[in-house]
């Protein structure tokens, strides 16, 4: 009798408790539960990042708004990204700079009402100035995309603007505040610049009026 009590107490012993083994047996369950609810949130993860389309981001375009005009030459345009603008903080000199406001200073490119007109010191002011007007009169505030360049040189952006369909650079020209200032390599606008100018010869407007030719 007495062995019989030690042998059961052994096999107690090495196998454990009856309770205790329960435990062990649902802790291990709920291991692998957990790992399987782990496995497929992971695959759910996998499966998004497969399906979501990557987005393409092109390196020489700008978005922003139309702010301001301080000279015939250039234009100021907000950033309302904060990480977008202090991008160009480390790349950009102060003076194509405002960090108040928050701009950018973009230099338009193949036009300069400054380079196109020669009537004297006093009209030759009053020109650049109602073509900066007239610019801010009709742009202020629109949303803008510049297809620019940077100028490692000069620290600053060159480009073309852009409000939906209308290209600024080019209403400069149409509208005879420019002449088209063609460089050595064509733009992907030059067919559009040449009409523009044509057009505006047709009107006699700006650069072409008829009294200053």
């Amino acid at each position: 009798m007495r062995l019989y009590k030690l042998i059961i107490i052994a096999i107690i012993f090495l196998l454990g408790s009856p309770e205790f083994e329960f435990q062990q047996v649902h802790a291990v369950e709920g291991f692998f539960k957990t790992e399987s609810i782990r496995q497929k949130l992971f695959g759910r993860m996998d499966d998004r990042k497969k399906s979501k389309s990557l987005r393409t981001v092109s390196e020489n375009i700008l978005i922003g708004i139309f702010s301001r005009v301080t000279d015939s030459e250039s234009v100021w345009i907000r950033l309302e990204s904060r990480s977008e603008f202090r991008k160009w903080t480390f790349k950009l000199s102060k003076q194509n700079l405002n960090l108040p406001r928050q701009e950018v200073r973009v230099w338009l490119k193949y036009v300069s009402p400054k380079l196109s007109i020669s009537h004297g010191k006093e009209y030759n002011n009053w020109f650049r100035k109602k073509a900066a007007f007239e610019m801010q009169k009709i742009f202020y505030n629109r949303q803008v995309r510049i297809n620019y360049d940077f100028s490692e040189n000069l620290y600053r952006l060159d480009g073309m603007v852009w409000t939906g369909d209308t290209n600024i650079n080019v209403w400069l020209v149409r509208n005879g505040w420019s002449f088209y200032l063609l460089e050595n390599k064509p733009p992907p606008e030059h067919e559009d610049l040449l009409a523009a100018e044509n057009e505006a010869k047709q009107r006699q407007v700006g650069l072409w009026k008829a009294e200053l030719q």
